[in-house]
């Protein structure tokens, strides 16, 4: 999956110090953000216990308003600079993925977390390199683009975390939280646990009866490579067909079918819950549910969106859990 992050913030103005929001006309500095959060108990002198860094971008839009004293500020995190970079002419010739996206950020100011890739992405000019064709590269306009096409090709995780480029193979440990749901005592009273406002969405146009069938030309060898996921499939209701770039191999076929298959098994469960802000619970993260009497239980969610809200009373948080790298039998 592929993950970039947004903030708004509304901030109070301390008069006495000159305005970070308003900086002269034809300055081209950038307004760098970073925000803070942390539970301390009702003892502890507030500013004296640690906080953790649960954002770090850069500033697109404020809004300053003078009767109240506040300033109210959006932006994005540091994929930004990748969004904002136009890829015009870039070929990444004779570089695999990885090397392509370490080079990529680096010139856009970001240090880079990459695991290796085989394959090139490059320019193509010999047929077993099994490179894409550079006529397949107008497709990414930005640097942004790239990325997640990257991530689309070979099925890692895609994330910019402060000033760090993440390209990583999704997680497949063991480590897996459970969030056991309970139903409220009374009509009047509030769920017992973690999870309350739950929500469980089905969709059926989407079955784990569903098979994805990828096809490539081989130029060398003047033939087709074709693979289907599951390999199982021949009474599928609904079949997929998709072409994977020139030189693509038997084996990259199926890879590419198995990843289009778990993208479309994603949309076919999902889960919306408030969970207390105080469990650490970040995208990409692998959960599991119970207690909901459901099929939705015991089955392995991967955590695919996270909002974090605070006012002067409160915080909040919800997240968002969908079926990620499921098996042909759609668990």
């Amino acid at each position: 999956m592929a993950e970039s992050g947004v903030f708004s913030v509304v901030i109070p103005v301390d008069e006495s110090i000159s305005p970070w929001f308003d900086p002269v006309d034809g300055s081209s500095e950038e307004i760098e953000i970073d925000i803070y959060g942390g539970f301390i108990s009702a003892s502890v002198p507030e500013g004296s216990a640690p906080v953790t860094k649960i954002f770090s971008g850069l500033v697109d839009y404020v809004e300053y308003r003078p009767d109240t004293g506040v300033v109210i500020a959006s932006g994005r995190d540091w994929a930004s600079r990748l969004i904002e970079y136009e890829l015009s002419g870039s070929s990444f010739l004779n570089m695999t993925a990885s090397e392509a996206l370490t080079t990529l950020a680096s010139e856009v100011g970001l240090q880079a977390d990459i695991d290796a890739t085989d394959g090139l992405v490059g320019q193509f000019y010999q047929y077993e390199h099994k490179a894409h064709g550079l006529s397949g590269m107008h497709q990414f306009q930005t640097g942004w683009d790239f990325c997640v096409g990257m991530q689309h090709e070979y099925g890692y995780d895609l994330w910019v975390d402060d000033k760090t480029l993440h390209f990583r193979v999704p997680d497949t440990s063991d480590s897996i939280m459970t969030l056991d749901w309970a139903a409220a005592a009374t009509a009047s009273s509030s769920p017992v646990g973690p999870v309350s406002n739950m929500i469980l969405v089905r969709r059926f146009t989407n079955t784990g009866d569903a098979s994805v069938t990828v096809s490539a030309w081989d130029a060398r060898q003047r033939a087709v490579h074709s693979a289907t996921y599951p390999v199982s499939s021949s009474g599928s209701s609904s079949r997929y067909n998709f072409t994977a770039p020139v030189g693509t191999t038997q084996d990259q076929c199926l890879t590419l079918a198995q990843l289009r298959f778990n993208d479309l098994i994603a949309h076919e469960r999902m889960i919306r819950m408030n969970v207390h802000p105080q469990l650490d619970i970040l995208p990409r993260q692998r959960i599991r549910l119970q207690g909901t009497g459901t099929t939705f239980d015991s089955v392995i969610y991967t955590v695919d969106d996270v909002t974090l809200s605070y006012n002067s009373k409160s915080v909040s948080k919800s997240i968002t859990l969908r079926m990620r790298n499921a098996t042909g039998d759609g668990t």
